[in-house]
């Protein structure tokens, strides 16, 4: 019973984060700016949290000094890996569709075991190459024109899969050892406004349209970062990491869904066999190994 609550809590995290991609879609649409669009974001999420640290402000905060040193550091390093890999997520829907983006953007799935092989001295079994390999098939037809092109939007949504990879690995890392809601406050904190230095370089100090795509700045806020960030952490906490890992990949799902019936985005049957490829190499991954090692 308590496994299905949980469950349920982070599928709820996946349709949130697969319908955000709509907005943050609608948002470009009605002519607000990438890097301005994602600073808002990330603040409204980090202001959204803080009444709540507030309030339990005596068990959110580290009793000792260099425990709240180490929570600021913390959060700030994630804060960077959220920035980089929103600002190549939010400009790459500017040139590809949500649908494609949400595929996409989940390959961090597939992603985790290499960097986290490469940088986080964790070991990559046999199984794991095999899903990767499928997972670049689905990639070729997903992306890959027939002039053997990558399109620039595509390309733009594997970095921001890859920069992913490393803030999970991160969490994982630093989530046991502080509150989630404080976490996740100094990481969009810091996000929000490292955003703001690109913003100032390529777009100026200026948030234009910002009235008309208020609904979509206050959905990826509110929800998509405040809450839905938020709410993994805590079913993360009691759900095996596979289990919790092939739930939030159907975010992909719901992002392709909520781009058909939202934004009336039509896939050609290349790409829909790669999203196929991408979605089977998703679900195996994170399948297989949790049945062999029960």
């Amino acid at each position: 019973m308590k496994q299905t609550k949980y469950s349920l809590i982070l599928l709820g995290c996946s349709v949130v984060w697969g319908s955000a991609f709509v907005a943050q879609s609608a948002a470009m649409d009605l002519g607000m700016l990438p890097y301005a669009f994602t600073a808002v974001r990330m603040l409204v999420g980090s202001v959204c949290l803080m009444p709540f640290i507030y309030l339990r402000r005596q068990t959110a905060l580290p009793a000792t000094r260099a425990g709240r040193k180490r929570l600021v550091k913390s959060g700030a390093l994630i804060g960077v890996t959220v920035a980089v890999a929103s600002c190549f997520q939010q400009v790459g829907l500017q040139y590809t569709t949500a649908g494609k983006g949400a595929f996409l953007t989940a390959l961090y799935i597939l992603l985790v075991p290499i960097v986290g092989a490469a940088f986080f001295h964790r070991k990559t079994g046999l199984f794991t190459w095999l899903c990767l390999i499928i997972g670049a098939a689905g990639l070729w037809f997903l992306s890959i024109t027939e002039s053997f092109t990558l399109e620039k939007g595509d390309a733009l949504m594997i970095l921001c899969a890859l920069v992913f990879s490393f803030q999970i690995l991160l969490v994982d890392k630093f989530a046991p050892d502080f509150d989630p809601l404080t976490l996740c406050c100094l990481e969009f904190l810091t996000a929000g406004l490292l955003s703001l230095l690109p913003m100032a370089v390529f777009e100026g100090f200026g948030f234009q349209n910002i009235g008309p795509a208020l609904f979509c700045i206050l959905y990826c806020g509110i929800f998509s970062c405040g809450i839905a960030y938020w709410l993994q952490i805590v079913g993360q906490r009691h759900l095996p990491p596979a289990l919790a890992s092939l739930i939030m990949s159907f975010e992909s799902v719901f992002g392709a869904l909520f781009g058909a019936l939202l934004l009336h985005e039509r896939m050609t049957p290349r790409e829909l066999l790669g999203c196929g490829l991408i979605f089977a190499a998703l679900v195996l991954s994170q399948v297989i190994p949790q049945q062999r090692k029960e």
